[in-house]
């Protein structure tokens, strides 16, 4: 980067625009990860019921030891960034370069963006409901398939509250232009120190550029407490004249990472063009058999026979030919394909 002398500066820097984080208010932060850099979360499973019998020795049903999933999340984004300020140049440029306040520009244009990505990306991908728009959302429906996709969480059982709508820019415009909304005043008057910018159906709406969502996402609703993410570690440090350098040096490390629970991943859904999502598998079972097919060319299945997650869960295996099945046996399926978001997530059970 070329360095800039003059023999008048002025002292006012001219900054770029930046802005405060997207997802952190939103994230989900129930685990710890102080002095480990993975978790397990144990999920502990139920039991079905049964008629009781008011004989017998199993008047209750058949007697089976409770069991449980574990779910283990390790992460792996280990970020930093470093620049020096040589006292030369600096007394040169007038000392308009200040070590924290470039630390904190850094942080705010560069990290900070990263970050929101990142996750948002990883919340999208783990999303277990997904509608497939094959036409482009309008100010006369997009209020109703917003409310729609909130419908499909809620018979999922997904909690009311601590529901989030992540709508990009582009498409926000037509909903704050719907006729439904023109008579709901918290709607874009109501802005937050929270980032979101008013309620719909009591779901908060936050506004998102473009181009922080995969390609083809319309909106994406999200229940706080359904993803674990972790910023483990944030330091920034300013070092006056290390060793071998006349000026200043700063530093930034920073370790985070975004996991979807796999017991919650219906409290994630999403609104994605047809074309840019990976059609959802289709499970037939048959003489105690499932074949697993899927509408997207050379997507690759994955699926779990014991109820877990098949996006999150260790057991998950690559499908090839049809899957032997025990009588009451669930199986779960998604399909991914490289330049798609994934499928959601499929279901059956025997």
């Amino acid at each position: 980067m070329a360095l800039n002398y003059t023999t008048e500066f002025s002292p006012l820097v001219a900054e770029r625009f930046s802005k405060e984080s997207i997802t952190d208010a939103y994230a989900g932060k129930d685990y710890d990860f102080s002095g480990v850099k993975s978790i397990k979360i144990y999920s502990v499973d139920t039991v079905p019921i049964v008629d009781y019998t008011r004989s017998g020795t199993s008047r209750f049903g058949s007697l089976t030891e409770l069991g449980d999933t574990i779910q283990e999340m390790t992460m792996t984004q280990d970020k930093g960034f470093t620049f020096s300020i040589d006292a030369g140049n600096a007394g040169e440029q007038m000392n308009i370069k200040q070590v924290t306040k470039c630390l904190k520009r850094n942080w705010d244009e560069r990290a900070t963006p990263l970050i929101d990505k990142y996750r948002l990306v990883n919340w999208i991908n783990g999303c277990g409901l997904i509608t497939a728009a094959s036409s482009d959302l309008t100010k006369s429906n997009v209020v109703e398939s917003i409310m729609t996709d909130g419908a499909a969480m809620s018979n999922k059982l997904v909690p009311y509250k601590n529901r989030t709508v992540f709508i990009r820019e582009s498409l926000y415009i037509k909903l704050k232009l719907s006729t439904e909304i023109q008579g709901l005043e918290k709607l874009g008057v109501e802005a937050t120190s929270r980032g979101h910018v008013g309620y719909l159906d009591d779901m908060a709406i936050v506004r998102v550029p473009d181009n922080y969502l995969p390609d083809g996402v319309n909106y994406f609703i999200k229940y706080k407490n359904a993803t674990v993410d972790p910023m483990k570690l944030k330091s920034m440090h300013t070092h006056k004249r290390p060793l071998g350098i006349d000026g200043d040096v700063g530093e930034c490390r920073f370790l985070f990472d975004a996991f979807i629970k796999g017991t919650q991943v219906n409290g994630l859904c999403a609104n994605i063009a047809s074309a840019k999502v990976v059609a959802a598998p289709a499970i037939a079972i048959a003489t105690n058999k499932a074949t697993i097919t899927c509408g997207t060319t050379d997507a690759v299945i994955k699926y779990t026979l014991d109820g877990t997650d098949p996006k999150t869960s260790p057991t998950a295996e690559a499908y090839s030919a049809a899957v032997s099945m025990a009588a009451g046996q669930t199986i779960r399926a998604y399909a991914s394909k490289s330049g798609l978001v994934n499928s959601a997530v499929a279901d059956a059970t025997n």
